[in-house]
């Protein structure tokens, strides 16, 4: 295990940003704490998605079309969305 550990601390250095990213995943902070959000991104980031280029955007692309409109406040509505 100390040798796992060894491997992903040389790559933690090297994006040492990364840490913070995790470290606010894990605190829920963010996308403001927007759990309907963090699903969203993860669903972009999970097909290889360039995070900074295309997730982020896109991200804040559904937040206003959708989320800061009330069209979708919970998974729920999520979940029934029309996908026309």
């Amino acid at each position: 295990m100390s040798r796992l550990k060894e491997v992903i601390d040389r790559y933690m250095q090297k994006v040492p940003e990364v840490r913070s990213y995790c470290d606010r995943c894990l605190a829920t902070k963010r996308w403001s704490g927007s759990a309907v959000l963090m699903v969203v991104d993860a669903a972009f980031t999970s097909i290889g998605l360039n995070y900074f280029q295309a997730v982020v955007p896109k991200v804040e692309e559904f937040e206003r079309a959708f989320v800061k409109t009330g069209k979708i406040k919970s998974f729920e509505d999520l979940a029934a969305a029309d996908l026309e």
